[in-house]
């Protein structure tokens, strides 16, 4: 059911189920994600997505964890370390060259991103990261949205934005 496509020398590796659609626009994406985790000795796993997930029997053995979460019956994309992760791309043939369309970008992936996981990783529209932390501050203090991580992925890995409690926003 699982099936291990990278180890590393300190430990970590990703692992992905067997039914996971490796065909999907965002895999390559998420691999690099996982794989910036297991490059620190986390083990990541990599979730298939569920389009019925409302007694879908397969869905409530794989996302078990999920249970009484806000996050039940959502399909984040994977795990590092048991902690749950849910990346969000764009349209990268969109015109990002103005920074009003770089932050809206950053906002509608946000948007979605929070509705699987209060973890959430976003790829680089090239928004100012000062109004990317002003956006996540609004959003927390504001709209009391719960938001535990946000990261940009950038061709160097994962830049961390915000971490609860760690004092970046």
């Amino acid at each position: 059911m699982i099936q291990t496509i990278a180890q590393y020398p300190n430990g970590g590796k990703i692992d992905v189920y067997k039914f996971a659609d490796k065909s999907a626009d965002d895999y390559g994406n998420v691999f690099k994600c996982c794989e910036y985790f297991a490059m620190q000795g986390a083990h990541a796993i990599m979730y298939p997505q569920f389009s019925v997930t409302v007694g879908n029997i397969a869905y409530e053995y794989i996302f078990a964890s999920l249970k009484d979460t806000p996050f039940w019956g959502k399909c984040p994309d994977f795990t590092a370390n048991g902690v749950w992760y849910e990346h969000e791309g764009y349209d990268t043939t969109k015109d990002l060259s103005a920074r009003k369309k770089q932050l809206s970008t950053f906002c509608n992936m946000l948007s979605r991103g929070i509705k699987q996981s209060d973890k959430i990783i976003v790829e680089d529209t090239g928004v100012w990261r000062q109004s990317a932390r002003r956006i996540i501050y609004n959003r927390i203090h504001s709209e009391k949205q719960n938001i535990a991580e946000v990261y940009i992925r950038t061709p160097n890995g994962l830049e961390t934005i915000y971490k609860k409690g760690s004092g970046l926003v």
